[in-house]
């Protein structure tokens, strides 16, 4: 059961989490309906981590492990969040 749970969370976190971060940063001005924006934080989640982590795994040569997986996932999740903090939007 609790890896039923561990895999949905992290599909969740994995397809939606930094995609919506990087939407609503990028798109804030303009009004989007939550289906538009669903799709463009899916399509940014999967592009931003999978080229992320081919970046790093044939340009640098770290490896591809759950933890730095997670890593990048967090990263690619904060650097909006950063952004949008210091522009004081909180």
């Amino acid at each position: 059961m609790i890896e039923i749970l561990q895999a949905v969370l992290g599909g969740i976190f994995l397809v939606l989490v930094p995609g919506t971060a990087w939407c609503l940063l990028l798109f804030k001005k303009e009004k989007k309906d939550i289906l538009e924006l669903a799709a463009l934080s899916i399509a940014l989640s999967i592009s931003l981590s999978t080229l992320s982590i081919f970046f790093l795994n044939s340009l640098l040569g770290v490896r591809i492990t759950l933890i730095n997986a997670g890593i990048v996932l967090l990263v690619l999740t904060g650097i909006p969040v950063l952004i949008w903090i210091r522009n004081g939007n909180i």
